[in-house]
C-alpha cells in the first residue's frame, strides 16, 4: 500500500509564524484561515462526521502561496453520536470541555480553530505572552484551569480586523453550543476575504 499526498513546501503554520516572513501579511493569513475553516466544513459534513481532535498550527501545512491544508489525522475519529472522549491533543489548543472531562464534539475543533486565529493574528504561541499577577509566565496547569473556567483566552493583535476578532471570539466561547459551525465560520471569512482591502 502506498499513500500519495500533496507536497506542501511552505512548511507548517507554526514554523511560518515563528519566522514571521514579511510576505506573510493579513491577506495571506486570511487565505490560510479560510482554507482551514473550509477543511473543517469538509470533515464535519462527512457522514459520519469526522472530528480532528488535534487541530493546532503544527497540523496546518502551507504551500508557497500560503494556502493551507489540515494534516495529522492520527487521532481523528468518525462519530455517529457526535461525542467522543479521550485526553489526546495539545492542551493550548484544547476546548474547555475537553480539558474538563475529555468530551469531544465538532465544537472542540471550532474552539481549536479560534486559537489558530489568535496565532495568525499575533504570530505567537497561544498564551505565551500572558503573565500572572506576579509578572510570571503562566504555568501549563494554570492556563488549563483558566481556560476551563473561561477566564483566559489567547491574545489578539491590536491591528486585527474587528470582524476577525468577532469570529475568533465566537469560536472561543466557553459554551460549545454558542460556538458557530464550521460552515458559518467559513462563510463569514469567505465574505470578508472576497471583499478584502488588505
Amino acid at each position: 500500500m502506498m499513500l500519495l499526498t500533496e507536497f506542501m513546501n511552505g512548511g507548517d503554520l507554526r514554523q511560518v509564524l515563528e519566522l514571521t516572513p514579511p510576505s506573510f501579511q493579513w491577506v495571506h493569513k486570511l487565505r490560510c484561515a479560510l482554507s482551514v475553516a473550509e477543511g473543517l466544513v469538509y470533515l464535519h459534513l462527512m457522514d459520519p462526521k469526522v472530528i480532528h481532535r488535534d487541530l493546532k498550527s503544527r497540523n496546518v501545512l502551507l504551500d508557497a502561496d500560503f494556502n493551507a491544508k489540515i494534516t495529522d489525522f492520527g487521532i481523528a475519529r468518525e462519530t455517529d453520536d457526535a461525542t467522543m472522549t479521550a485526553g489526546i491533543g495539545t492542551f493550548r489548543w484544547m476546548a474547555p470541555e475537553v480539558l474538563l472531562d475529555g468530551h469531544y464534539t465538532e465544537k472542540a475543533d471550532i474552539f481549536s480553530f479560534g486559537v489558530i486565529l489568535s496565532e495568525l493574528s499575533t504570530n505567537i504561541v497561544p498564551y505565551s505572552d500572558l503573565r500572572n499577577d506576579k509578572g510570571n509566565v503562566y504555568m501549563d496547569t494554570a492556563i488549563m484551569a483558566k481556560v476551563m473556567t473561561g477566564e483566559l483566552i489567547p491574545t489578539f493583535a491590536s491591528d486585527c480586523p474587528r470582524w476577525y476578532l468577532d469570529v475568533a471570539t465566537a469560536c472561543l466561547a466557553l459554551d460549545p453550543l454558542e460556538r458557530p459551525t464550521a460552515m458559518k465560520t467559513a462563510y463569514t471569512i469567505r465574505r470578508q476575504v472576497e471583499g478584502c482591502n488588505y
